[in-house]
């Protein structure tokens, strides 16, 4: 396989319904002592929360991952001998949940133009014996994908969030989805520039590795290679500005000996794109919001195979790429 080859506010009086909820809301303060400090919808109690376009959407991911749950443990249940397989994925999926019930104001549910409550949990029915497996994978798909919708869907701050999610589920089942958006602010071009700079990292790495392999795995590297390419290429399509070129060469984080860390840096590769598509993810566009949760599954669902290549664990983050200061609710202008 080839080298890589450079590339050169305004007012509005209190609705009844407004002052409502302020005086139960008030009331819950008296009988909780502190409840309203930990509402991230009210800035200062000194204002009426806005409405969130964003809760139906919140609501929907806070329930998708209740069944995840309720199905792995049902599967669990059923198959003991699974455990080892399944609890390291169970537990990304209640810290997943744990962290968007955070973002979930209590009461809000009663809202209803905001989305409705939260449903109880239900386990999807799962075949007994190895069919439990498939099942489990084709949830995941369907799992990542929604989050995808979600990004777009979903304000800024809860972008970010979905798309790590999604990037998580998608080590269990690969998704192929998107096309590149257009960029629409200095911001948003930025924010490609940094995914850029990491694709003409990987192509040059898959370039370096691919010379140690051979037949299927040197085919995979190859396919891959030219995906990375192809990515890289649709970055420099959608930018208005001058792309960020790709280096002569790059200080790669695994030095390639054998097959086996020939596998270890195309994991590590991949996981480094998932840090700069989940920043891609967090600006205005919400089409572009949607091309990064997409390009983050991608390259974490690949990470996943090439460290089971490798013999190696699989990640330990249930939020990979995410910054630890997104993992709770974030106050936005107007709250």
């Amino acid at each position: 396989m080839p080298e890589a080859v450079p590339l050169s506010p305004k007012a509005v009086s209190p609705s009844p319904r407004a002052m409502s909820r302020r005086a139960m809301l008030g009331r819950a303060a008296a009988l909780g002592g502190g409840v309203l400090p930990a509402l991230p919808w009210l800035a200062a109690c000194a204002a009426e929360a806005a409405p969130r376009k964003d809760v139906p959407v919140l609501v929907g991911a806070i329930a998708s991952e209740q069944n995840l749950i309720a199905t792995y443990e049902s599967v669990r249940s059923a198959n003991a001998s699974l455990a080892g397989r399944l609890d390291p994925v169970l537990a990304h999926h209640r810290s997943h949940l744990a962290v968007l019930k955070r973002h979930y104001v209590p009461g809000s549910g009663d809202r209803a133009d905001e989305g409705g409550a939260v449903p109880s949990p239900s386990a999807v029915p799962v075949p007994a014996g190895g069919g439990s497996l498939s099942v489990l994978r084709d949830l995941e798909d369907r799992a990542a994908k929604a989050r995808t919708a979600d990004v777009a869907k979903a304000g800024p701050a809860l972008a970010q969030l979905f798309a790590s999610i999604g990037a998580c589920e998608a080590g269990h089942a690969m998704t192929v989805t998107g096309e590149a958006p257009g960029v629409r602010s200095r911001s948003d071009s930025d924010a490609v520039q940094n995914v850029l700079a990491a694709e003409h990292t990987a192509v040059y790495g898959y370039g370096v590795l691919g010379a140690r392999l051979r037949g299927t795995l040197h085919q995979t590297a190859k396919e891959r290679w030219n995906a990375h390419r192809a990515r890289r290429d649709e970055l420099i399509s959608i930018l208005s500005v001058r792309p960020v070129a790709a280096a002569a060469a790059y200080r790669l984080p695994v030095k390639v000996t054998s097959v086996r860390t020939a596998a270890q840096l195309a994991a590590a590769l991949e996981d480094g794109l998932v840090p700069a598509y989940l920043g891609l993810s967090g600006v205005s566009s919400p089409d572009l919001r949607a091309f990064a949760a997409d390009g983050a599954q991608r390259a974490m669902a690949w990470s996943a195979r090439w460290r089971s290549r490798a013999g190696a664990a699989a990640p330990a983050e249930a939020f990979p790429g995410l910054p630890p200061s997104a993992l709770s609710p974030r106050p936005e202008p107007g709250e």
